[in-house]
C-alpha cells in the first residue's frame, strides 16, 4: 500500500510541466557550468602531462621566493605555505595532481549546484500538499480508506525521491559532460588538499561522494522546512519564500552571531555539514557530531509538528 502510495505521488510530480523545466535548467547550468569553465582554463596550462614533476618544482620555486619577500601579508603567506605543502606531498609521493581541465574537478566544482537542486525540492516540497487544498483534491484524498500519516509520508518520501533523481541527474550528467569536453581521461584518481596544515589524500570518487552526500543533508533540512510550512500554513507561496529566505540568509546571520556560543544551536549553524569536510565550521566550537545531533532534533521537530497538524485538521477546512 505505501509503495502504491508513493507511485502515485511520483507520478504526480513527474508529469507537471514544471518539473520537467526544472530538469530542463538543471542540465542547462550543468553544460553553460562547463563551457565556462574551459574558457577560463583555455590560456592555463592545467593539464596533466608527463612533465607534472617538473611543473611543480619549479612552482615550489617561485613560491619559496615569494616566501621571502617583506611585508608579505598573512592571509597570503599561509595560502603559499599551503601550495607549497601539496606540491611537496605530490612530488613526494609521486601523486599525479588533479587538474582543472579535467572531468572529475569539474564534478567537483558543481557541487555547489545542489543548491539549485535545493531550491527545486523547496517548490515541490512546499506545494506537494498545498497545491492539494488550493485545488481542493485534499478532500478526494483524505476520504480514502487510508491513514492520514500514510498519505503525508508518502507526499515527503516522493519529494525526497525527486530530489534524489534530480541530484543523481547533476552528478552523472556533470561527469558525462565533462568528459565530453575535457576529455576522455579518468586519471589521476586521487584529490589532494591541505585541511588546517594537515595533508588530506582521497581517491576523487570518495571525495565525490562524500561532497554531494553531505550537501544533500542540507537539501533535505532546508526541503523538511518548506514541507513542514506548506502543510500547515497551506500556502506554497509563504512556505517557497520563508525557506529560500532562510537558505540564503542563514549562514549570513549565523556568522554575524558567531561570536556568540548560543549560535552554535541555531539551525544554520549545523545545516552545512561540509563546513567540516572543508576543515572551517561556521562556529570554531562546533563539531560533527553536535551538528548531527541538532540536525535530527530540529528534523524530527519539523516531522512532528507537520504530521500533528494533518492528521488532526478538519477535512472541510
Amino acid at each position: 500500500m505505501m509503495i502504491r502510495l508513493i507511485q502515485n505521488e511520483w507520478m504526480k510530480i513527474r508529469r507537471r510541466t514544471g518539473t520537467k523545466v526544472m530538469v530542463f535548467l538543471l542540465l542547462a547550468f550543468v553544460i553553460l557550468g562547463a563551457v565556462m569553465t574551459s574558457f577560463l582554463l583555455a590560456d592555463e596550462n592545467t593539464s596533466s602531462s608527463e612533465n607534472w614533476q617538473d611543473q611543480l618544482a619549479a612552482e615550489n620555486r617561485i613560491i619559496e621566493e615569494q616566501l621571502t619577500e617583506e611585508n608579505l601579508p598573512p592571509g597570503t603567506q599561509y595560502q603559499l605555505q599551503e601550495t607549497l605543502m601539496k606540491n611537496e606531498y605530490h612530488l613526494e609521493h609521486e601523486v599525479a595532481p588533479l587538474p582543472g581541465d579535467h572531468a572529475y574537478s569539474l564534478v567537483i566544482d558543481h557541487a555547489m549546484l545542489t543548491s539549485i537542486v535545493t531550491v527545486f525540492a523547496v517548490i515541490i516540497g512546499a506545494g506537494i500538499v498545498s497545491g492539494e487544498h488550493s485545488t481542493g483534491t485534499i478532500k478526494l484524498l483524505l476520504v480514502r480508506p487510508v491513514r492520514r500519516w500514510r498519505i503525508l509520508l508518502s507526499k515527503w518520501a516522493a519529494t525526497l525521491l525527486t530530489a534524489l533523481l534530480m541530484t543523481a541527474i547533476l552528478l552523472l550528467s556533470t561527469l558525462i559532460t565533462g568528459l565530453f569536453v575535457f576529455g576522455f581521461d579518468f586519471t589521476p584518481v586521487r584529490h589532494v588538499e591541505v585541511i588546517n596544515g594537515e595533508i588530506r589524500d582521497w581517491h576523487v570518487i570518495s571525495y565525490i561522494l562524500s561532497a554531494y552526500s553531505l550537501q544533500f543533508v542540507e537539501l533535505i533540512m532546508i526541503a523538511a522546512m518548506a514541507f513542514m510550512i506548506g502543510t500547515v500554513f497551506r500556502n506554497q507561496a509563504l512556505a517557497v519564500g520563508v525557506s529560500l529566505v532562510a537558505m540564503f540568509m542563514g549562514g549570513q546571520v549565523v556568522y554575524l552571531l558567531s561570536g556568540y556560543e548560543w549560535a552554535k544551536y541555531i539551525l544554520f549553524a549545523n545545516t552545512r555539514l561540509v563546513q567540516f569536510l572543508d576543515g572551517a565550521p561556521l562556529i570554531p566550537s562546533l563539531t560533527a557530531g553536535f551538528s548531527v545531533t541538532m540536525l535530527i532534533l530540529y528534523f524530527t521537530a519539523f516531522m512532528l509538528l507537520t504530521f500533528v497538524v494533518f492528521m488532526k485538521r478538519d477535512v472541510a477546512d
